[in-house]
């Protein structure tokens, strides 16, 4: 009979010390609840404090096809967070004296063609590089196989010969290439691999046991599938593997690692943060170097304001301007498939981590929520209700009813502008979705109608060209195609489209 007492005795004292346990544990469960219902946010979320978690919680699927729900040990593509990781690496290199941060890039990779670029402008990404995209979209457009790692960076700079956005240090821009060419650091000088590097020097000290680089071991039970809509007008998911949407960035750039790649899972991360406070991973004095805001050239900090408030940027990690918080630092990763969020306040040793595998459209939302619920204060105001898309239900009766209904539908909500918003962006894009999905008579109404509602784009006479090219109306086409690089002579894919109709005509 002691035993259920020590029970309830040990769970009244874990409610006691753990006021976010005790008084916030309802709401956040209620929140999830409601994300859950409306299918606006699917994956894990943990909160701990002193290195204990105080809610965790478990949303959705991790597999569709099986279904295969998530559990506390699913583990996400973190995509960007990635990042953290990546400079704690080269901080590491630094502190043993192997690195200097202020060292050009030219000293590590004599090929390297920008010689005013040091270890610190990429870790604070103020180099100035092209991104990934640029630098490797002309090569795949090029070549529909062809597959960008991080050895071919260098060589695909020189070749490139881009010149620099801005004077390195001058300016602040997201840049994935350089947490990549800084991966390549970490190998030349460790020489070990990048994987190696990450399981020997921080996962293991961290104790980080189900966290790896992507690639460097079999998938297994617990790796989540990456999921994106497939059909916007359906709402339907597609794994990012079999999606042509994302296929550059899931395929053709794949194999780049140090700016994204790594899998962990809730708990994995939270003993990153805990690892980082103790200083496991790196001394104070390096963990200070990390976290203190970058200083441009002319002294005045780097600010990359974001979704989260305004922050200052160190040293691979955003530095929220929350000073009456405590002092926090923090990285979101966004990739095809993966949402992450990781919040680190090491003032409360706090931390909250969010990862969703369907890039659900609730994920924003649910980060904030879960940061006013833990502050107990609102450190982002509520938003309002968003205004719902227009064009998705009427796309939605064009394939259920035919172009009569719809119209009447669309004429019935326009004028409801309170609670409905139009793009022209996104009827192009379902218009052309229909069109790859072989609905054509529906593609082609949906295109005429973008036309119709917005003819002073370029774009839609284009995508309208597409359908009716597609039909076989080839004189329509020809017309519509005329038309758009009439007024963009820049769509060079249009015109050579023009020029053959034009010659076959």
């Amino acid at each position: 009979m002691e035993q259920p007492k020590l029970y309830f005795i040990l769970l009244w004292m874990i409610c006691i010390t753990s006021p976010i346990f005790a008084q916030k544990h309802q709401k956040l469960d209620s929140l999830f609840n409601t994300l859950d219902t409306a299918r606006k946010f699917n994956g894990n979320v943990l909160v701990a404090e002193k290195n204990k978690v105080v809610y965790s919680r478990s949303v959705g699927f991790s597999q569709l096809n099986t279904p295969k729900r998530n559990t506390v040990n699913s583990a996400f593509q973190i995509g960007s967070v990635s990042k953290t990781f990546t400079a704690t690496a080269v901080l590491q290199l630094v502190q043993q004296g192997k690195v200097h941060p202020d060292d050009p890039l030219t000293k590590y990779f004599p090929d390297f063609p920008y010689k005013n670029i040091t270890v610190r402008h990429l870790l604070s990404h103020t180099s100035g590089l092209p991104d990934k995209e640029e630098l490797f979209f002309p090569l795949i457009d090029a070549d529909s196989n062809y597959m960008a790692t991080n050895d071919s960076i260098i060589p695909a700079l020189k070749r490139s010969a881009k010149p620099l956005a801005f004077a390195p240090g001058g300016q602040w821009r997201y840049n994935n290439l350089g947490f990549a060419i800084l991966a390549l650091l970490v190998e030349k000088v460790s020489g070990q691999s990048f994987a190696d590097y990450l399981h020997r020097h921080i996962f293991l000290p961290a104790g980080m046991k189900s966290s790896y680089l992507l690639g460097s071991k079999p998938v297994d039970a617990d790796q989540v599938t990456g999921y994106i809509i497939r059909h916007h007008y359906m709402d339907d998911l597609e794994p990012i593997s079999s999606s042509k949407k994302v296929r550059r960035w899931s395929y053709n750039l794949r194999l780049l690692y140090g700016p994204t790649n790594i899998v962990s899972t809730t708990g994995d991360l939270m003993k990153f943060a805990a690892a980082l406070d103790a200083n496991k991973l790196l001394n104070r004095r390096m963990l200070d170097t990390m976290f203190t805001p970058f200083r441009f050239n002319d002294g005045s900090k780097a600010m990359p304001d974001g979704e989260f408030g305004s922050a200052s940027y160190g040293l691979g990690w955003f530095l929220p301007e929350l000073s009456s918080l405590g002092k926090i630092v923090m990285h979101t990763g966004r990739e095809p498939g993966f949402f992450t969020f990781f919040w680190h306040d090491s003032t409360h040793q706090r931390t909250v981590i969010l990862l969703d595998n369907a890039e659900s459209t609730g994920f924003g939302l649910a980060c904030k929520e879960v940061l006013n619920l833990v502050y107990g204060q609102e450190i982002f105001k509520k938003e309002p209700e968003p205004k719902r898309s227009l064009f998705k239900p009427y796309i939605k009766k064009l394939l259920e009813s035919g172009p009569d209904a719809a119209a009447v539908l669309f004429n019935r909500l326009k004028s409801d502008t309170l609670h409905y918003f139009m793009d022209e962006r996104e009827l192009n894009e379902l218009g052309l979705e229909l069109l790859e999905d072989h609905h054509e008579a529906a593609a082609r109404e949906a295109l005429k109608n973008c036309t119709l509602l917005y003819p002073q784009s370029w774009n839609t006479y284009d995508s309208y060209g597409k359908a009716l090219l597609q039909a076989g109306k080839k004189q329509e086409a020809m017309d519509m195609y005329r038309k758009s690089v009439e007024m963009f002579p820049g769509n060079l894919p249009g015109k050579k489209i023009l020029e053959k109709l034009i010659e076959s005509h």
